[in-house]
């Protein structure tokens, strides 16, 4: 490709990006986007919203979402800037698809999300997927319908550089054999074949999967977590900033209530990716469970929710706020202040709590004898402990005092 400015449109976003004086940029941003194909033409008429030419600095980006400009070194880091614009501008043209912030991997015709921040692991652990032969949705970046299937946006996945000494020979083989633009950072791996879903394909979900790096384990380890481990991460890992939390609710919470969630404990990544592809085949079809053990506590947890606080008067009676929805999540409870839209979690123990004193006042005494009773310990320990438990909900503003 000659020097010159180009328009560049894409499927989703129409003509949506000018580049101009940059060629290489062109040509990597064709790579990391083969399965979200892009046109490329002259540039005519105004300018697209999104803008980048080459600076004496490397690259200048502008765009709305960086209306002051941003300097890029490489034409890596210029691409890597590049797709979070544009893979932003797709979500918010598609109202009825959420953005979650994870890895993707299709596992027996289901996908498997890692919705994890940035520095977890989960591109690392979507490459070694790949490498291990199943098929990405994506490293990064999903859509996520209200029926609870996953859209992949197209984009190759991308590690960090130098990748770790940790690696398995076989999974740095395989970042170097199928390496596509790099720099001294970040280095696009480019599936080969079908290995990287094409833009808008569709899969259901079937398991939610967080991660625990942990150097001194000899295999990996997978732990079935309760249901609201799983949308409390979902919760935080989404670019639906301005959104109602109760719209984000009625989005997930159907999502929890139908797939697993679990736990990856893993040292090396192909072998946690092997591990994980095996255990899951053929486990996560409609209203099948995976044979995963269940994390258990050794004794019951009575703490229930908010933070440990001084506790309140035991024999003080309490009601539920009214202001508050409900949205009950396996043995948990979710709460949301209409007023503040603020989520708060309820463990099994404050669930129990929370429903007792939604059908009359109690006072902290009657709710020790009966969780004594539930749980087979002693009363004063357990109202102690329920006691503390109400001042945390009092200054959450979950519980008021009866009058």
């Amino acid at each position: 490709m000659m020097d010159g400015s180009y328009d560049i449109s894409l499927p989703g976003l129409g003509r949506c990006l000018r580049v101009e004086e940059s060629p290489d940029v062109v040509e990597a941003l064709r790579q990391a986007l083969s399965r979200w194909p892009l046109s490329i033409r002259r540039a005519r008429g105004l300018a697209p919203a999104i803008r980048l030419r080459r600076s004496p600095g490397g690259y200048l980006q502008r765009s709305p979402r960086l209306p002051r400009g941003l300097e890029l070194p490489t034409s890596t880091a210029a691409v890597c800037s590049l797709i979070a614009d544009l893979g932003g501008d797709y979500l918010d043209r598609e109202v009825s698809l959420l953005g979650l912030h994870c890895a993707s991997v299709e596992v027996d015709g289901r996908l498997v999300l890692f919705p994890e921040n940035h520095q977890a692991g989960k591109s690392t652990l979507a490459v070694a997927f790949s490498a291990a032969g199943y098929r990405l949705f994506g490293d990064d970046v999903l859509g996520l319908t209200r029926e609870g299937e996953g859209v992949a946006l197209g984009m190759a996945p991308r590690l960090r550089l130098p990748l770790q000494e940790s690696f398995s020979p076989p999974l740095v083989e395989y970042a170097e054999a199928h390496a596509g633009p790099e720099d001294s950072r970040y280095r696009f791996v480019l599936p080969p074949g079908n290995g990287l879903a094409e833009h808008g394909e569709r899969c259901a979900v079937g398991a939610l999967v967080l991660l625990e790096r942990d150097d001194r384990l000899t295999s990996p380890d997978i732990i079935r977590l309760q249901p609201g481990e799983g949308l409390l991460q979902l919760l935080a890992q989404n670019f639906a900033y301005h959104a109602r939390p109760e719209a984000l609710m009625a989005h997930l919470l159907p999502l929890m209530e139908r797939v697993p969630c679990l736990l990856l404990r893993y040292a090396e990544p192909l072998a946690a990716a092997r591990h994980l592809g095996a255990t899951l085949e053929g486990g996560m079809q409609e209203n099948q469970g995976c044979d995963i053990g269940r994390r258990e506590a050794s004794q019951p947890d009575r703490r229930g929710a908010p933070g440990m606080n001084d506790p309140v008067p035991a024999q003080r009676r309490w009601v539920t706020s009214r202001e508050m929805r409900t949205y009950p999540v396996g043995r948990e409870l979710f709460l949301i202040q209409s007023g503040r839209g603020e989520i708060h979690r309820l463990n099994e123990t404050g669930t129990m709590i929370w429903r007792l004193l939604d059908q009359e006042s109690l006072a902290g005494k009657e709710l020790g004898e009966l969780l004594a009773e539930h749980y087979g310990e002693p009363l004063a320990s357990v109202t102690e402990d329920v006691c503390r438990l109400l001042s945390g909900l009092a200054d959450a503003g979950l519980v008021t005092a009866a009058e």
